[in-house]
């Protein structure tokens, strides 16, 4: 049965009301899958190890690895953008505990503007319709008055390192919404190069494609004609191997390379979790949403759009990508931790549920420049639910 949830920014929880469970210490933790998690769990690592006694490594290798990794036994936490349809251990579940936006990356010399696209735009391009930067549509969704929704924000103190920080976080009501301070009306104008496009993609198994392709079937479907797949070329709606598409369509494992391949040649389009363009000093683009604004890929946006989507029994979500919200940024998403109900060594299961426990209440407020949102509200109970489940 599907229910209604919320999702938030939120501002900070200064006291967990989900405490960690009690456990022995120096747990070593192996875990590894989808690199739309890292950057989040690579910033935590210390923090998670200074607060528990316990300690994890994460090979961030794609959502295809983590859910193959897992059915193997390699790991005792996995990572996947997309659900896990068949695991082999009949104990999985899945646990939500991550919400983050998916940026289109561009590199785009001469433009230091934040460009905005559409739905339509964002498959035009990347199924190869729409092969220049100067293209007309381009052009004319970027010299235009646009509005974009400006979030109210709010100090908060917390600990990293052992110190206490402030940290500026999304400003929430009283039933944890993200709160919209007014929305920002301007006119831009944007002279785009005759450069030819170079679409940049995951040629791995790949959460993140699935979330992309997943997307622009959904909001694009006149262009984007094939169902979202986590292999992007098999949701690719033509023929990916046709001579013309030679050097035009460059694919790379992981976000890892698909983004610094994006830095390295002038032209190119991705997508990946925004934190690694802020790693490879890349812009990312505004995103039209369904009530007409065009959004930004943080987690505001997020908190907004998954304000709507409904959860299922198995953990997983269902996104609505019909919302009208009207400070929704629609390519945000969840990434699901695979763990166990029933570990054989139940301290490692506790430190598995210490750990999940953690990164839900401590890991975004810690680090919101990684632009993952502080889950509150109704998703919020619901991974408390899920994690209580592990043992």
């Amino acid at each position: 049965m599907k229910k209604s949830l919320a999702i938030f920014a939120s501002a900070a929880i200064l006291s967990s009301l989900f405490a960690i469970p009690a456990q022995a210490k120096d747990v070593k933790l192996t875990g590894g899958g989808a690199t739309f998690a890292a950057p989040l769990l690579d910033k935590c690592k210390g923090e998670f190890a200074t607060a528990t006694g316990d300690s994890y490594t994460y090979a961030s290798l794609g959502s295809g690895a983590g859910r193959s990794g897992w059915d193997k036994g390699d790991y005792d936490f996995a990572w996947s953008d997309t659900p896990h349809a068949t695991p082999k251990d009949p104990n999985t579940i899945h646990v939500p505990v991550t919400a983050a936006p998916v940026a289109l990356i561009y590199n785009v010399p001469g433009v230091d503007e934040q460009i905005n696209l559409t739905p339509e735009i964002i498959a035009e391009i990347f199924a190869r319709k729409i092969t220049m930067w100067n293209d007309p549509k381009i052009k004319k969704e970027n010299n235009k008055t646009i509005k974009t929704p400006v979030f109210k924000t709010q100090k908060v103190k917390t600990k990293v390192k052992g110190k206490t920080v402030t940290k500026t976080v999304i400003a929430v009501d009283k039933k944890g919404q993200p709160v919209v301070g007014s929305y920002k009306t301007e006119t831009v104008e944007i002279d785009f190069p005759k450069l030819p496009i170079v679409v940049v993609y995951r040629s791995d198994s790949s959460g993140t494609s699935g979330v992309f392709t997943n997307y622009l079937a959904a909001r694009a479907s006149a262009t984007w004609t094939k169902p979202g797949n986590n292999d992007f070329t098999a949701s690719f709606p033509g023929q990916i191997n046709d001579a013309a598409n030679f050097g035009a369509l460059q694919g790379a494992k992981g976000s890892e390379q698909t983004v610094p391949l994006t830095a390295r040649i002038a032209g190119a389009i991705t997508y990946a979790e925004s934190n690694y363009a802020k790693q490879n000093g890349l812009p990312v683009a505004k995103v039209k949403n369904n009530a007409g604004n065009y959004t930004a890929p943080d987690a505001a946006g997020v908190s907004a759009f998954l304000g709507s989507a409904t959860t299922n029994a198995n953990g997983t979500l269902t996104l609505d990508y019909k919302t009208t919200n009207p400070a929704a940024y629609e390519l945000g998403t969840t990434s699901y931790a695979l763990v166990s109900t029933a570990y054989k060594d139940p301290v490692k299961g506790a430190a598995v549920k210490g750990l999940m426990t953690y990164i839900l209440n401590e890991c975004p407020k810690k680090f919101p420049e990684t632009e993952f949102a502080v889950i509150s509200g109704t998703l919020k109970t619901f991974n408390e639910a899920q994690i209580a489940k592990i043992k």
